[in-house]
């Protein structure tokens, strides 16, 4: 009996001390650049795995790179994360989740997906109940519907709403045809600008002078990184410009947002990574769906005044109103 329990005491010593002595897993996370929408949806990633149990240091730790926007350096930043063999890949945005499908060629390294609007139209995963093979992840799918309500909310009477978009970009074709068609149930008309380089931004706001009530801003990455420019070229031709992406340092010059919140597509991404981690099949993963709580919305009344508006009165004590 006594070799029994001494035999015990020493199995369960060996096992704490492996345990104590193992190392942490790699989580690499990639991302396009760094922007404040997109370090947000990386930190509420991490958030949530803490929440998980993975305690950063001791049970994973985590590795961050990012392509600048340039996407000539995608592949060599995907070269890099490889190379370091992580236990999982957090990748954000569509163009680099686009290339990770090609660029990784050790599939048993599983991806896991954020801030991408369509993964489906976008290749990524074959369809919306399954990922693929080494795939999964959430969905930053818009809610135009609810989008387009809350504008003719603030603006009463709008009829036509301008946006601007990149034609090279599968989220922003994705994003304008899912908006014109919540606009035809709406009642409203969409002026959709094309622009493939951010020095044209001013021009192209420009052009909606006289033409729309107000701009509605996509998630398009090359629009959503040079925002305050076009803020600037909306206060000019006095128009109210709304987001999709919620950005508080903006939040005096914009007139709201009807916004998905990037945080929480993080902490949705790191659910899918924790079923994955504990040997989920990622093909056995439907991808995360945006839900109605998963969205924010926000009036700001300076917005409003600095294209000579006010508040209309039915929301003069909203809970949507930026204090």
């Amino acid at each position: 009996m006594l070799l029994k329990r001494l035999f015990l005491a020493a199995a369960a010593l060996a096992t704490a001390t492996t345990m104590a002595h193992a190392e942490p897993k790699l989580i690499a996370i990639a991302s396009f650049g760094e922007h404040p929408a997109l370090t947000e949806t990386a930190d509420g990633f991490k958030a949530r795995m803490t929440e998980l149990g993975y305690v950063e240091g001791t049970d994973v730790v985590y590795d961050f790179q990012h392509a600048n926007f340039d996407r000539s350096l995608i592949p060599q930043v995907l070269q890099q994360v490889e190379a370091k063999k992580p236990a999982l890949i957090f990748a954000i945005t569509t163009g680099l989740n686009q290339a990770a499908v090609r660029g990784i060629t050790d599939k048993s390294i599983p991806i896991v997906f954020g801030a991408v609007v369509d993964p489906v139209v976008a290749g990524i995963v074959p369809d919306w109940e399954h990922g693929s093979e080494w795939s999964a992840g959430a969905a930053m799918l818009p809610n135009f519907k609810e989008s387009l309500s809350f504008l003719k909310e603030v603006i009463p009477g709008i009829k036509k709403v301008g946006t601007l978009f990149n034609p090279g970009e599968d989220n922003d074709a994705t994003n304008i045809k899912l908006i014109n068609e919540a606009a035809a149930e709406a009642g409203i008309e969409i002026v959709a600008v094309p622009v493939d380089n951010q020095n044209d931004l001013p021009q192209r706001v420009q052009s909606f002078a006289g033409q729309v009530d107000a701009i509605f801003l996509i998630q398009s990455n090359i629009v959503q990184t040079a925002v305050p420019v076009v803020a600037q070229a909306a206060q000019r031709i006095k128009l109210p410009l709304f987001n999709s992406v919620y950005a508080p340092d903006l939040k005096d010059q914009l007139a709201g947002f009807h916004a998905i919140s990037y945080w929480k597509n993080g902490e949705h991404a790191a659910d899918i990574a924790d079923r994955i981690l504990k040997g989920e099949k990622p093909a056995d993963i439907a991808t995360y769906i945006p839900q109605p709580e998963d969205f924010d919305k926000l009036i700001s009344v300076k917005g409003l005044e600095a294209v000579g508006l006010t508040l209309p009165e039915a929301l003069k004590d909203s809970p949507w109103i930026i204090k």
